[in-house]
């Protein structure tokens, strides 16, 4: 890859909107050479695009001919869809530039070729955005940044502490055993009887699905709403996911869906999905029916003790468990990743 770039002319910035550009035709060597993970598939970032109350664009900066970086962002600001999806042409007039992963802020939402700095985001990338949409676009909003990363930047800046990211050591166990005894008496005694009652019961199917077509995505996004209910409220709403989204998501080779079906209602009462990496698995989503319905709470630990007996078994360094729960994960063994949101205001010039 070439030298870190100057912020400056010799960087060029093509800015995409999923929802009405093509695939660029560089676009799958990209992602490998990136390794950008099933949220970057073009048929999900245009399905996550349609379904969002912002306009999501993705810009990609090159060095010459040579892609440097990636990036995806919401374009944030007023007016505010409360309610409704943002329609194609359609604009705030005033905002900032909101950088996270598509469909996640638990993980960064943007790639750089080896040698280049951060400050390329808030240099070269944040004029590109307030070339592309005006005056109004204020400032850069970075997540998920490390303590390092912010440090490299010597523009204006407001760096705040968020909740931390939690990740699994699987390099440090040979198998699930070790795992279990890595861990306090009281929960490694409840988790070994949580997967004996799994184990015993007859009624519950417990399935694992890769880039799979068996699974009717209705059902797994009716279910997603008990998940998406805890967290009803505030000033937005939470907008539903839409089925094209779900339906192309787990259809990527590098996803695993986990259902967990009553087989004598063939109800499906909780549903997981994993994105698959060489390194670093991320436990992507996870929905279960409330105990007051009848739900069993403990299933939320059989699914991940099974993605740390997977990941041990195919030499899987870590496994990403995303942010929340921080008890729960770590009395799982799970460490804390620190993680900092920076906003840096956008000069006009």
């Amino acid at each position: 890859m070439p030298a870190a770039p100057d912020p400056g002319d010799r960087v060029r910035a093509e800015i995409l909107d999923p929802r009405t550009d093509p695939e660029p035709d560089y676009w799958p060597r990209l992602r490998a050479t990136a390794g950008l993970r099933a949220d970057w598939d073009w048929r999900v970032l245009a399905a996550q695009a349609w379904g969002a109350r912002t306009i999501q664009l993705i810009t990609v900066l090159f060095d010459g001919d040579a892609p440097v970086a990636v990036v995806n962002a919401a374009w944030l600001g007023a007016p505010v869809h409360r309610f409704s999806f943002n329609a194609a042409g359609s604009r705030p007039w005033l905002g900032a530039v909101h950088v996270r992963g598509p469909g996640s802020g638990a993980v960064p939402g943007w790639w750089l070729a080896d040698g280049v700095p951060l400050s390329v985001l808030t240099d070269a990338y944040a004029r590109a955005m307030r070339r592309e949409l005006g005056a109004g676009c204020l400032a850069l909003v970075l997540r998920q940044v490390t303590a390092e990363q912010a440090a490299t930047v010597r523009s204006r800046k407001l760096v705040r502490v968020t909740e931390p990211v939690w990740r699994l050591p699987t390099h440090r166990w040979a198998d699930k055993e070790q795992w279990l005894m890595s861990l306090t008496r009281s929960r490694r005694s409840n988790l070994r009887g949580i997967l004996r009652k799994v184990a015993e019961n007859e009624d519950l199917e417990v399935r694992s699905h890769r880039a799979t077509e068996e699974i009717d995505e209705v059902r797994v996004i009716e279910a997603m709403r008990w998940n998406d209910d805890k967290y009803a409220g505030g000033i937005a709403p939470r907008i539903r996911v839409l089925n094209e989204y779900m339906r192309a998501l787990m259809r990527q080779p590098d996803v695993y869906s986990y259902t967990y079906t009553e087989r004598s209602t063939g109800q499906l009462i909780a549903f997981g999905m994993v994105f698959d990496h060489p390194t670093t698995p991320i436990v992507r989503s996870w929905t279960q029916r409330p105990a007051a319905e009848g739900g069993a709470k403990f299933l939320y630990f059989y699914h991940l003790a099974k993605q740390v007996e997977w990941a041990v078994g195919h030499g899987r360094e870590w496994v990403e468990l995303g942010k929340g729960k921080s008890a729960e994960k770590k009395s799982l063994g799970a460490e804390p990743s620190e993680q900092l949101a920076m906003a840096v205001p956008i000069r006009p010039w």
